[in-house]
């Protein structure tokens, strides 16, 4: 069996290799959204992941479905289908390295996600994290007089979505093995979404069609080393690599839309980005040396 400081290095280059595909279908989704909606986008994306879950299943027997956990899995369904449809919607108003910044400021809504969910107290040492990269968030926001950008504030909810996420997919696999965990995920979030999504399909040219089965092809991949990586390190080890996404969205975003972050942008990022590290090394330094994360 692998050491834990092996399967540390492992988990880190499975989160190197996950963030990188992602930022690829977040730039695709955005090309995408000029010729489909959102709902077709979201609703493509569970269909290519339950297809390509099947084989697995199928090979295991219909015996790998039971699980005594339904509830955990449906309630990250929900949040999952909840994430991405924020998450690309905002995608369509708001300049790609904001949208992504605010969905990756998800790791300094994980200790309000264990307070609510768990019951888990917020230290006192924590709260100074949660304040610097909460004031990174309103530079990002930018309130006005008129109130918040809606987009904006769409962004930060896909953000509180995925932390819910992180969390449940953390206490899943601890007793679920990553196929059945990400079926029940691309089936689940699929039912959620696909009602929605009925007569949107006209009109999409050849295109917006290969762009949206890439983006369903690269989440499928991006989850399955998502719950493996998380499966395998504790979470403060290995959610720092998700701010490598910020970096790539400002690529993408610069390349192809020729959009440049503002020094607003860049004041608010460095401050999320300085809060989210600094509560993950606290996090990290709490844990006893054999204690288990999430």
């Amino acid at each position: 069996m692998p050491s834990e400081s092996q399967a540390v290095r492992k988990a880190i280059g499975l989160s190197f290799l996950m963030v990188g595909l992602a930022s690829t279908a977040v730039a695709a989704t955005k090309y995408a959204s000029v010729y489909a909606s959102t709902e077709v986008i979201v609703t493509v994306q569970y269909l290519v992941c339950t297809l390509l879950c099947l084989p697995r299943i199928l090979r295991a027997g219909a015996g790998n479905l039971r699980t005594g956990h339904l509830g955990l899995h449906l309630l990250r369904g929900v949040a999952g289908v909840l994430g991405f449809y924020l998450f690309y919607a905002s995608l369509q108003h708001i300049p790609l390295v904001d949208a992504m910044l605010l969905r990756q400021s998800a790791p300094l809504m994980v200790p309000l996600v264990l307070w609510a969910w768990l019951r888990e107290g917020v230290a006192g040492r924590a709260w100074l994290p949660l304040f610097i990269g909460f004031a990174g968030i309103v530079v990002i926001l930018r309130p006005s007089p008129q109130g918040l950008s809606g987009w904006h504030a769409a962004g930060l909810l896909s953000a509180i979505t995925l932390a819910l996420s992180m969390v449940a997919t953390r206490r899943l696999a601890a007793t679920e093995p990553t196929a059945r965990i990400l079926f029940y995920y691309a089936v689940l979030s699929l039912a959620c979404v696909a009602p929605f999504s009925l007569g949107d399909f006209d009109g999409i040219p050849a295109a917006g069609w290969l762009a949206i089965l890439y983006v369903g092809v690269a989440i499928y991949w991006t989850l399955e080393l998502y719950t493996r990586a998380y499966g395998m390190a504790p979470t403060a080890a290995i959610a720092p690599i998700n701010y490598f996404a910020v970096v790539l969205a400002g690529f993408w975003g610069w390349l192809f839309w020729g959009q440049v972050p503002d020094r607003w942008s860049l004041l608010g990022s460095a401050l999320v980005i300085a809060g989210g590290l600094l509560t993950i090394y606290l996090a990290r330094e709490r844990k006893s040396p054999a204690g288990p994360d999430g």
